[in-house]
């Protein structure tokens, strides 16, 4: 399963909150911009990664759709 969401991670805890997240699944999960993709589960990757821009993630594994699912519930919370 492959699944794919935008997000915007503005800030530090932002991104923590995210990488623990990722952290408790199974797939593989990359962060992209245009021009670099990192290991979604990286902090110092993310971090790399020019802050206050949408960036994509995307999921690949058994567990993707779980992923993505609570990455939702995350992402519509914060709106």
């Amino acid at each position: 399963m492959l699944v794919e969401r935008k997000v915007q991670l503005s800030s530090l805890e932002e991104i923590k909150d995210f990488i623990v997240m990722a952290g408790k699944y199974r797939c593989d999960i990359k962060v992209k911009t245009k021009n670099k993709i990192v290991d979604g589960k990286s902090m110092m990757g993310i971090v790399s990664l020019a802050a206050h821009q949408p960036l994509t993630v995307v999921a690949k594994g058994d567990d993707a759709c779980d992923f993505a699912g609570q990455l939702d519930q995350i992402l519509y919370r914060s709106q």
